[in-house]
Order: structure tokens, then C-alpha cells, then sequence
């Protein structure tokens, strides 16, 4: 297997020690990162020419796959273009990026598909899909921690500190979170090279993150009680939030109350709110993309 590391795409930028997305350096970054495909494609196009591809499975690598004469395949939650809408960007950046995922063969929409605007291709829908956990690892970090919460932020944050209040277990963190916390509360800070924070995750009770689908994904398959970040202006959290609450199988709190959060409210919140038995509905949906993609 060859990699080749190369930068598919900006995401979100946010502001300094805040979740709130940061509106002109993301507009920077943007033009920039358009500016740079071009010269993307061509280096990729000298690596892949002359292999055997049969498909691109990608965002940008569209453009590859264009240039190859291959089927381009996508498989998302949402597009960049509803994103960057949202946000009231510029229409060129949008525009730019609705002719890119025009050249689709093909959209496998995960479930939480956010809508798309006049994107007119061919699409199939599939569940949740996670890394594989592996029981013995996560019977493991138990067996060392004991009851144990999971906060994450996501590789984008870059958070002055949360407070956790009320809480007498092992606090797990991963990359760009300080956390404190009062009374006896263990707090282990997960080194960015954790390469299996889904396991963590999986042997915590109660995860609480940012509204990323993935996390959600490995959340829910792992039946974990699961507390959501709310984010003013980002589309894709207002929806997953909105969506996921509505199932009964996610609560949420404001970014304010990171400043503080009260381990005894977001317990009485799950009590409330959370319906164990829906989360008993989703399993992993690996097999369903791999069926998919040789259909």
C-alpha cells in the first residue's frame, strides 16, 4: 500500500481559543488551497498515471479521477458547498467547489446527510461506519481507569481550558483540550499519536464533542452516552445535533459551558433524555460501503 501525504482540504478555521469559526482566515485559506490544485492534481497524476486505477474515492481527488478517465466516487455526510454557504463565503469559493462535486459518478451518503443544492448525481445511502474496536483493549483501559468520561474537541481546537466539576473518575483528553477539574478526578491527556482514541473512547461512559461525524459514528456504535457541543453558524452541528436529539440518543450543551461543566447536570440531562434502547439501532456499516462500491 503507497501513501502519498498531500492536503485534501481546509475544513473550518476557528478563532483564537474558541470553537466559533474564524470567517476571513478561512476565506484566505480557501483561495489559497483552490489556488494549489492544480499543481495537486498534475503531482498527483504523475504517481497514479501509470497504475492500474479503477476508481477515485475522494473530495478534491475528483479532479484526478477526471483526469484519469476513472468512475469519481464520494462518500460524505455533507458537502463543502452547504458548508461554506452557510457561512455566507464568497460565491466564487462556492461556485468553484459545486463544479468540482458536479464531475461525481457517484454520492454514498452516510446517514445525517446534510441536504445538497442542485447537486444533481447518481447516489446510494448507507449507516454509520467506525474504525473496528477491539474488546480486549477496551476492557484493558477499564480494567487501569475505571469509570472514565472522553472530551474531544477535535484536531482543530486549540481550547485555554475546560473545568469539570462533580466528577470522581478518570477524565480522558485528547490534543488541543486543557482540562481541570475539581474534587479527586484523574486527568489523562491523550498524546496526538493515540492512534486508537476510538478504544478510549468506546471504554468511557459518557463522551462528550464536538458534533463531527465521526465521532458521533464511533459514539454511537459504541453505545456511549453521548453530550454534543453546540456551535453557532457551523450547519453541520446545528443539524446533527438537532437530528441526533430528536432520535433520543444525544444531549447537548452550549460551547459557554465548556468554561465549566458540571458533571452532575449532563448526568441527569442523559437520565432524561437519552433513550438506551435507540442506540441499539445502529451497528457499522463497513460492509455495506465495500458492497456498494463493487456494485
Amino acid at each position: 500500500m503507497t501513501y502519498n501525504d498531500i492536503r485534501t482540504e481546509v475544513g473550518l478555521v476557528n478563532q483564537p481559543n474558541s470553537l466559533q469559526v474564524d470567517i476571513p482566515r478561512l476565506e484566505h485559506e480557501l483561495t489559497d488551497f483552490i489556488a494549489s490544485w492544480d499543481t495537486t492534481v498534475a503531482a498527483e497524476l504523475a504517481i497514479l498515471r501509470d497504475l492500474p486505477v479503477a476508481c477515485v474515492i475522494s473530495d478534491i481527488g475528483i479532479l484526478v479521477g477526471e483526469q484519469l478517465g476513472v468512475h469519481n466516487i464520494g462518500i460524505a455526510n455533507f458537502t463543502w458547498c452547504e458548508q461554506y454557504e452557510h457561512l455566507d463565503l464568497s460565491k466564487t469559493i462556492i461556485a468553484r467547489f459545486r463544479e468540482v462535486y458536479a464531475k461525481l459518478d457517484l454520492l454514498i451518503e452516510y446517514d445525517l446527510m446534510l441536504p445538497t443544492n442542485g447537486l444533481d448525481v447518481p447516489r446510494k445511502q448507507i449507516g454509520f461506519v467506525a474504525r473496528k474496536f477491539n474488546s480486549d483493549r477496551i476492557a484493558a483501559i477499564k480494567a487501569q481507569y475505571g469509570p472514565s468520561i472522553f472530551i474531544t474537541c477535535g484536531k482543530s481546537a486549540d481550547l485555554d481550558t475546560i473545568q469539570v466539576d462533580n466528577y470522581t473518575g478518570t477524565i480522558f483528553a485528547t490534543s488541543g483540550i486543557n482540562i481541570t477539574a475539581t474534587g479527586n478526578a484523574t486527568i489523562v491527556q491523550l498524546p496526538i499519536e493515540t492512534f486508537d482514541t476510538h478504544n478510549y473512547l468506546a471504554a468511557s461512559d459518557t463522551v462528550i464533542a464536538k458534533a463531527g461525524w465521526g465521532t458521533i459514528a464511533e459514539s454511537l456504535l459504541s453505545k456511549r452516552n453521548l453530550v454534543l457541543i453546540e456551535r453557532e453558524g457551523v450547519l453541520e452541528d446545528s443539524e446533527n445535533i438537532n437530528e441526533l436529539k430528536s432520535r433520543g440518543v444525544a444531549v447537548s450543551i452550549k460551547e459557554t459551558e465548556l468554561e465549566r461543566i458540571d458533571m452532575q447536570i449532563i448526568t441527569d440531562m442523559i437520565a432524561a433524555d437519552i433513550v438506551k434502547e435507540n442506540l441499539d439501532k445502529y451497528e457499522n456499516s463497513v460492509a455495506s460501503v465495500i458492497k456498494k462500491l463493487n456494485n
